[in-house]
């Protein structure tokens, strides 16, 4: 019995070794931090503190880490069966996005028909509908205000966008193109990208356009994506490459600092401001899922932090309605910060633990096969 227990041990624990050496990634509590600190920094921003006025890389950030987890994701399954099927990659974004989102827009819903009337009543009828289907953000290009209490929603439009187009041309792509030659032909992309976005600058009205359009922010993305395909290749496991990141990942910080302190003009970021950030962003990133250890990871992976990421995206979600209602009382300003803080991380806690984590349990069965978890 003792001898056939133990058979079964080092069996299991091939298996185990198997499928971890079949993950780039795996789970990172750190990359949760990395999610905490751009809510937080939103949230910093949209509650106007001090230091924070350039709280939209919290933004900037999301995007280069959306566009590197769905890569790595995507990529491991090609890596493993040579295929991506991508019916239950939509099937598993759905379950992680779509139920906090409803939760959200349905009780704006039910407050709509209970509290509002007159043309605001449908203004916000508009902006769920858009938010409902990822357009916001060309809903904002059309009308700057007319996606009353919800004008957040115009990111998640950009990502959900992303997602339909990217893993269909990356399936299309790795049986016919090597890893590196993609990463180039990414760059080169996202090199032509950045000259559009400069040369539709022509002033304070194509401001709009510019940070609310597909085309011009998903650059950011396609960052993430690259970075993704660097850190998978055998040429970024050797020591050289790490190296670098480790000497790059000082100023890449600081120039990510001095955006979120002092932020550009709007004529500034359009031409020349977004490049260096999403790239800081992706030197980070790669440091950090390399990095065997530092403060900075330990301080990104402690619990509290890692919890605040874990509720990220419910947090984005309710926190703009909450601070809109919130702000508009008659409270010092103090009190009204910490009150729309806590009403916001209590509104996440609930929508995650009530609302996703169900939809994430779904989400986990409905896997072809055993996977190291990937944070998406």
């Amino acid at each position: 019995m003792a001898t056939a227990q133990l058979c079964r041990e080092i069996v299991q624990g091939s298996e185990l070794e198997s499928r971890k050496a079949k993950s780039a990634l795996g789970y990172k509590p750190s990359l949760d931090g990395v999610r905490a600190f751009a809510v937080l920094v939103v949230m910093a921003w949209h509650a106007d503190l001090p230091l924070f006025g350039g709280g939209h890389v919290g933004v900037d950030v999301v995007f280069v880490l959306s566009g590197f987890l769905i890569t790595t994701l995507l990529v491991e399954e090609w890596d493993r069966s040579s295929q991506i099927d991508l019916k239950y990659f939509y099937a598993r974004r759905a379950l992680r996005l779509l139920p906090a989102l409803l939760g959200l827009l349905i009780f704006l819903q039910a407050f709509a028909l209970i509290r509002l009337h007159g043309g605001y009543f449908w203004t916000v009828q508009k902006s769920i509908v858009a938010s409902l289907f990822y357009c916001a953000n060309w809903m904002r290009v059309s009308n700057n205000a007319s996606m009353g209490p919800i004008p957040h929603t115009w990111s998640l439009s950009v990502e959900e966008q992303f997602y339909f187009l990217w893993p269909p041309i990356l399936l299309f792509l790795l049986p016919r193109i090597r890893k590196n030659h993609l990463i180039v032909l990414l760059l080169l992309i996202i090199s032509l990208l950045a000259f559009h976005r400069s040369v539709l600058w022509t002033g304070e009205a194509s401001w709009s356009r510019i940070y609310n359009g597909t085309d011009t922010r998903i650059d950011e993305l396609l960052f993430g994506c690259a970075a993704a395909l660097l850190v998978g290749t055998e040429w970024f496991r050797s020591r050289s490459p790490k190296k670098i990141i480790d000497y790059l990942c000082f100023p890449a910080g600081i120039l990510l600092l001095g955006f979120l302190v002092r932020p550009m003009s709007h004529r500034t970021m359009s031409i020349y401001g977004w490049v260096p950030i999403e790239l800081a962003i992706a030197v980070l990133l790669c440091w950090i899922v390399s990095a065997e250890t530092g403060f900075i990871r330990k301080a990104l992976s402690f619990a509290p932090i890692a919890w605040i990421g874990k509720i990220s995206y419910g947090l984005y979600l309710w926190h703009v309605p909450i601070f809109f209602k919130i702000g508009g009382l008659n409270l010092p300003n103090t009190a009204k910060t910490i009150t729309m803080f806590t009403v916001s991380l209590t509104a996440a806690a609930f929508s995650h633990h009530f609302i996703e984590r169900p939809f994430l349990r779904l989400k986990a069965k409905i896997r072809r096969s055993v996977q190291v978890p990937v944070q998406l």
